[in-house]
């Protein structure tokens, strides 16, 4: 039994040296080989500023103000997001009382925003609110720009010890490696990509609105009067429901209170 043991114990030992000197194997092999030439890599990097000391900066900014004509302070912000060449994300309208507002989120090129912001308000005499704001993201750009090419040089590499593994044991950890460094690759483009996109197209938020003055405007505040009456009266029965026990005893010390008295009272009076 003794023995038996020491056979399925030295066995277990010398699988695991295997498997660490095969793992040790591919490592060196990966550092070994030389690193990828520009030409190799040329495909697989996106493309991106050729001056590295561009800025990236993403824009966004908010506006709102007052306008005496919905339909045509709509139509203008259409043409001007058409003029430079933009685009609408979102278009909402809502009526609260005698208000009437539009928001619309518009996408333009950051290069053509302060022309855009011009064009799209020449009539607005004066802002309820303008907000602009500027991120500078050129060192996350930067860094997430790195780590993407660096992950591609370790891929390439991967790739080209796939070609050359002499073992089905070398292809599966090869292969094995490979698919997490391709999650890792598409993980960094998704957020490059994102960061490109943020970029290349500033954010603006328009908020406009008109100030109505209809006949129904009287038997709206009718109806808003009624409905806070009502939930006057409901919180008043709450609060009663709140304290009923205190109502109860007061009724009752006052019964009493009265059959007490009322004797006193009849006497008095004969």
């Amino acid at each position: 039994m003794k023995t038996l043991f020491f056979l399925l114990a030295a066995f277990f030992l010398a699988s695991c040296a295997k498997k660490y000197e095969n793992d040790a194997e591919m490592k060196v092999k990966l550092m070994m080989m030389p690193a990828p030439s520009q030409n190799e890599l040329a495909d697989e990097f996106i493309n991106t500023d050729k001056n590295p000391t561009t800025r990236k900066l993403i824009k966004d900014g908010f506006v709102e103000f007052e306008t005496s004509d919905l339909e045509k302070t709509k139509n203008q912000i259409a043409a001007s997001v058409s003029a430079n060449k933009g685009y609408i994300s979102s278009d909402k309208q809502n009526k609260a009382g005698d208000k009437i507002s539009s928001t619309i989120i518009v996408r333009i090129p950051t290069d053509k925003f302060d022309s855009f912001l011009k064009s799209a308000t020449q009539d607005v005499l004066y802002f309820d609110n303008k907000q602009i704001n500027v991120k500078d993201v050129t060192a996350e750009y930067l860094d997430n720009e790195t780590r993407l090419k660096t992950k591609k040089e370790i891929e390439l590499r991967y790739r080209q010890l796939l070609i050359k593994a002499s073992s089905v044991n070398d292809v599966l950890n090869i292969e094995k490696e490979l698919g997490t460094i391709r999650t890792e690759i598409e993980a960094a483009e998704g957020q490059l990509k994102y960061l490109s996109d943020q970029i290349q197209y500033s954010t603006l938020r328009i908020n406009f609105y008109k100030i109505t003055s209809t006949p129904s405007l009287f038997s709206d505040q009718i109806k808003l009067s009624l409905a806070k009456g009502w939930e006057n009266l409901l919180g008043s029965l709450l609060m009663v429901m709140d304290v009923w026990p205190f109502v109860l005893f007061g009724v009752g010390l006052w019964f009493v209170f009265w059959k007490v008295r009322r004797p006193k009272m009849s006497n008095h009076s004969a």
